[in-house]
């Protein structure tokens, strides 16, 4: 008979030691009893999302760990983002991720992510929807808030291409980027040309709308440009469930991670309350994962908590939300039965404190549930990690050692 597995990803979880806090990192700082259970009695080890030293973006990486490989797979963060936020892209689309910006009159970028913005979204994107491309010709542009700052922006039209570069230059004090053909082709120059020309016409229309006076009055920043970044196109997975012959569903917030999900085929659970933050319903779901394994034989639970603490260099913000999640994996096992059930703790990649972004450090895992060898390791965290008896793995592996211990994987050979 085979098991069931429920696999949570920590956003950004990993880290670096600091020395402001005697060296530790926010999860060797955190006090998870939980985690530590499951680690003492399960595997443990270090994984690398792609490979040792390569810095992934979440999109890869979630990729990678569903046991994708994103060197034949990844078209481009874009079209998984528009897959997240339910909006199904054509051959020929072209979606980028995007975010709400504030830049000050030279157009110099003061915050990347407009404060966080939280309130008057809608009204912002219905602005930005009135904008017409008029340098290139038969392309509009659709503009799709998905979570706070955060959202998809489509070109539609003939001849587009996602070889262009960014608008993002992914840090403030700089003005933003020109996009830029990343080939000889008409495509890739129509496209450049048709998001230099939104990303202008974003400023004129958004820093005088009244949003962004009142936002200012109030004293908070102005989101009055749309950065974006990660062109992506129209693409196809093979499903879990041709992969794997599995049923299969997905916990998470974030567009991104949802559209990966999405694409891989697994049924969509919206948890109320779960924002994508460092305040979202941890509890709820705990609550949702544990109904979904009843009905699923995979669950996937996604929390972006403790990567928004690493962007933003927080260390006991990143031990709270560590903290936190300890706390929902409790709440969770407690409705598990733990003899049929694997539950596999890891993160997506390192986000350190002092780096501010993602890295190319490995991040600790843990497989807990039935047959597996013990640990013995009494705290997990990054350092016990290296030390524990899964050894050091990549992300493309975790479905396969998954899938052998659920009693599902096909043989290799005769």
């Amino acid at each position: 008979m085979s098991k069931k597995a429920i696999l949570i990803i920590c956003d950004g979880m990993g880290d670096r030691p600091v020395k402001e806090y005697d060296y530790k990192t926010p999860l060797e700082a955190a006090n998870t009893p939980n985690l530590d259970k499951l680690a003492e009695k399960g595997l443990v080890g270090l994984m690398d999302p792609i490979s040792p030293g390569i810095r992934p973006g979440s999109d890869v990486a979630h990729l990678a760990i569903l046991g994708y490989n994103p060197y034949e797979c990844y078209a481009g963060r874009g079209s998984l983002e528009a897959a997240g936020a339910g909006i199904q892209l054509k051959p020929g689309d072209i979606a980028f991720r995007a975010n709400f910006a504030t830049v000050n009159e030279d157009l110099t970028i003061v915050d990347r992510r407009a404060g966080r913005i939280k309130t008057g979204i809608k009204e912002l994107a219905e602005a930005i929807n009135q904008i017409k491309i008029e340098s290139v010709n038969g392309v509009s542009v659709e503009f799709y808030p998905t979570i706070e700052h955060r959202g998809v922006l489509i070109f539609r039209g003939e001849k587009l291409s996602k070889n262009v570069s960014d608008t993002d230059p992914h840090e403030i004090g700089v003005k933003p980027l020109k996009s830029k053909p990343l080939d000889d082709s008409i495509e890739a120059e129509r496209m450049a040309k048709a998001l230099n020309e939104f990303t202008e016409k974003s400023f004129h229309v958004l820093k005088n709308h009244q949003i962004n006076l009142n936002r200012v009055k109030m004293g908070e920043k102005p989101a009055n440009i749309i950065l974006a970044r990660g062109a992506g196109s129209y693409f196809k997975l093979k499903t879990f469930q041709e992969k794997y012959g599995i049923k299969t569903a997905a916990i998470a917030a974030v567009a991104l991670v949802k559209g990966v999900c999405r694409i891989a085929g697994m049924e969509i659970i919206d948890v109320k309350g779960a924002t994508g933050g460092l305040n979202t319903n941890f509890n709820g779901k705990a609550d949702e994962a544990a109904k979904a394994i009843k009905h699923y034989d995979f669950v996937f639970l996604h929390v972006k908590a403790t990567d928004v603490a690493g962007h933003d260099g927080n260390f006991k913000a990143k031990v709270e939300a560590i903290e936190n999640i300890d706390k929902m994996i409790g709440r969770l096992i407690d409705q598990l039965d733990l003899n049929e059930t694997y539950v596999t703790i890891t993160a997506d990649h390192c986000t350190p404190i002092n780096f501010k972004d993602h890295s190319g450090d490995p991040t600790p895992i843990l497989i807990h549930g039935p047959e597996t060898f013990h640990s013995e390791i009494k705290k997990f965290c990054e350092k016990t990690a290296s030390q524990g008896n899964l050894c050091r793995i990549k992300g493309i592996d975790i479905m396969a050692i998954l899938t052998n211990y659920m009693g599902i994987s096909e043989k290799f050979g005769y």
